[in-house]
Formats: C-alpha cells, sequence, structure tokens
C-alpha cells in the first residue's frame, strides 16, 4: 500500500467446509487416495470475495468494468498454448462429459494451436460482473454448486458459502543480508521459507558459490528443518498459531545452525507426511504507477482441481483439502471442519533501504517454501537479475 506505506495480507484460501469428514481422506477408507482429488477435497473458494476487496479499498474502475477482457477470452476463445495442450490430454480422460465437449473435438483434447471457447464460463463471469461477489455466495451460482456438490457427494455447501470471507492479517518478515524480506502471515505457511533464510543468513553463501555441493548441502538440511517446522506448527491462528516469535528469532535460528551436521546428510524423521506438490497455480505481480504492488498467489490445487465443472457454468472447482497432511489424524494440517485452510503460498516482498526492491512467488505445491528463497537468494547473493533467479537450476 503506496499511501499508507505498509504490506497488509489479503488471506483467500478460506475455511475447510463444515461437514467434511477428514477419515475419507486416509486409510482404511479404501478411497481415500482417490478422494484426495475428487469432489470431496473442495474446500470454500474465496478468491472472488478476495477481489472484490481488493476492488472496494484500492480499485479506481467500476467493478463490472474489470471482467470484459475475461469474458471476451472466454466467449471468443484463445489459442492454446503447447504447455495447456499438454496438461488438458494428461487429465483428458478424468473429466467429466461436460467439460469434454470443449476442451475436445470428436472425443480427444484439444492440440495446440486449437481455440478454446467456454462460453458458459464467459455466462458465469457476466453474472459476477452484474451481481458481484453475491453472484456466487449465495446466488445463482452458488445455489448451482450447492447442487453439484450434492449429486457428487462434496461437502462444500451452500452455509459455507454464505459464511464465507476474505481477511487482511499483518505480515511476518526476517532480514536477510540487510533486506528485510516481507511475506504471508499464517494461516498461510510462508514462515517456512522465513526459517529458511534465517539460518542461510548464517552462512557465506557468496563464497560457498552458487550451487556447489557445500552450498546445496547446507540448504537442504535447513530445508528439512524448515518442512519439519511446517509439519509441526502449522495451525488456524485462532485455534494453534505458530509460535513465530521463537522460530524467527536469533536464538533458534543459530541454536539450529549449530545442530547441523556440515558434513553428512542427515534423516529426515517428520512429525507425519506431507501431501504431494500441486500443478495448477498461478503466481503474478501487478505495480501501477503510485507504487502500490500486488504479489499474488491462487490455485486450483492439481491439475483441473478436483475434475469437477458445475453444469452449465464452466467453472472448475478445487481440491485444495488434498493439501493437508492427514496422517496421524488430528495433526495441525488434517482437513480440520470450520478451521481456515492451511495454505502453502509464499508471496514475497524483499525491502532496500525502506523501500519495496523485489516482488516474488511461484507455483509448487509444498515446494513453493524453498523455490522462493532460493530465488532470493539467487538476487542477493549471487547478483542474479530476476530472469536468471526463477530460471537458474535449484533443489
Amino acid at each position: 500500500d503506496a499511501q499508507q506505506q505498509k504490506v497488509r495480507v489479503l488471506n483467500c484460501s478460506g475455511r475447510i467446509p463444515q461437514g467434511v469428514d477428514a477419515d475419507v481422506f486416509r486409510s482404511p477408507d479404501p478411497d481415500h487416495l482417490a478422494n484426495r482429488k475428487s469432489a470431496k477435497a473442495v474446500s470454500t473458494p474465496t478468491n472472488l470475495n478476495a477481489w472484490h476487496r481488493l476492488s472496494e479499498e484500492y480499485g479506481t474502475q467500476p467493478w463490472a468494468a474489470l471482467f470484459s477482457s475475461a469474458i471476451a477470452a472466454a466467449e471468443e476463445g484463445f489459442v492454446i498454448s503447447a504447455s495447456t495442450a499438454r496438461i488438458i490430454a494428461k487429465y483428458f480422460d478424468e473429466f467429466p462429459t461436460y467439460p469434454r465437449g470443449f476442451y475436445g473435438r470428436n472425443g480427444e483434447p484439444l492440440p495446440a494451436g486449437e481455440r478454446l471457447i467456454q462460453r458458459d464460463l464467459a455466462r458465469s463471469l457476466g453474472l459476477v460482473a452484474a451481481e458481484g461477489p453475491e453472484a456466487l455466495y449465495g446466488g445463482t451460482l452458488g445455489q448451482q454448486i450447492d447442487a453439484a456438490m450434492r449429486e457428487a457427494g462434496g461437502f462444500l455447501a451452500m452455509a459455507d458459502l454464505l459464511a464465507n470471507e476474505a481477511e487482511w492479517w499483518e505480515p511476518i518478515s526476517v532480514s536477510y543480508r540487510g533486506y528485510q524480506v516481507v511475506t504471508a502471515s499464517p494461516p498461510a505457511n510462508s514462515f517456512s521459507s522465513l526459517i529458511r533464510l534465517g539460518m542461510m543468513n548464517r552462512f557465506d553463501n557468496r563464497a560457498l558459490g552458487h550451487n556447489t555441493t557445500p552450498y546445496l548441502h547446507r540448504f537442504a538440511e535447513v530445508t528439512k528443518h524448515a518442512f519439519w517446522c511446517r509439519l509441526k506448527y502449522a495451525g488456524d491462528p485462532d485455534v494453534q498459531p505458530p509460535p513465530l516469535s521463537r522460530l524467527l528469532s536469533d536464538a533458534y535460528v543459530d541454536e539450529q545452525v549449530a545442530a547441523l551436521d556440515l558434513e553428512q546428510a542427515t534423516r529426515f524423521p517428520p512429525p507425519g507426511p506431507s501431501a504431494a506438490a500441486g500443478a495448477q497455480t498461478t503466481h503474478f505481480v501487478v505495480a501501477d504507477k503510485m507504487g502500490n504492488i500486488v504479489c499474488a498467489t491462487q490455485t486450483l490445487g492439481t491439475g483441473f482441481g478436483s475434475k469437477v465443472m458445475v453444469p452449465g457454468t464452466g467453472i472448475w472447482l478445487n481440491n485444495s483439502l488434498n493439501f493437508c497432511t492427514f496422517e496421524p489424524p488430528g495433526n495441525p494440517m488434517d482437513a480440520h471442519p470450520g478451521r481456515r485452510k492451511l495454505i502453502s503460498n509464499h508471496p514475497t516482498f524483499v525491502f532496500r533501504d525502506g523501500k519495496p526492491w523485489l516482488a516474488i512467488g511461484t507455483p509448487g505445491g509444498h515446494t513453493i517454501g524453498q523455490t522462493v528463497p532460493q530465488m532470493i537468494m539467487n538476487i542477493a547473493d549471487f547478483d542474479m537479475d530476476v530472469q536468471q533467479a526463477i530460471a537458474a537450476p535449484r533443489v
């Protein structure tokens, strides 16, 4: 926020549906793995409420005007790239009949160079433009989602949509090489990237050399500890807040760095196993002439989310609950009904001399927390530009 000279965190991960039974996502349920990618894994969608809060507080254009380009792209279609064609082909056989009709032709997925036309999605976006968030949270689209969930055996219900809100939070930060690194606070799990940077700040990375064995070994060992902290301490800040004042303190960092084995790789005894990474996340950064900057990560979960497209709407639903940690039952990252959904997003600002210098983030599910620190170190320690920092090989 350029006017207030402060960073704000807008959490749009929402809450886990009240009716969730987390036992369907773990053994001995015979379908527990399939359930993590199905209608049962749909969490409450919050992006639309987040867009509206941003528009209300920072927007300069009328709400209805914001959707014209997206409506046109859906109505008229756009030529799909080779990468988009590959991901459509990968999941096409899992699509229901409805989206197969326009994501494919003659029963085959659209190849690169073909035009993807989504007229139902255009109509849905038109409803949102005309009616605002109410179109989804209680309105026509919400009713269609509620009906689709009941038919598919999902847990998301109209009551969850009506109770949904996007929330402002204060950010968290650490110092790294004299820069201030600022990122999202819980219920985001971004604190794990700050743990990595805090520990790596104790080493002379430039002297070690970029991606040398000693450098990568240190980062791998630091990353194991950061993963352990995320699995151990992540939680809804109203119920079980992570002990950030301790985890990000100099004393804790010094203690953990002193415990590292700098010669041998150590075993990783996790508090509980973690879910797989996702492939349906987008990160983008936008800045305006006033100096406001938005650093945003949005996700559908894994490829095409739950593979549930609400009939008549063109809207895919997420499978965000797939990213919970289901063992042991009741752990902080389990699918707790009604609690805030914990997310692995790490939208990050780096400040130099009190001014925003870098805004960065990435897709990648649970790997995000190790990718963002490597990109920041590439810039701060090894003088790379942004493109080089993103493109450089990483673990």
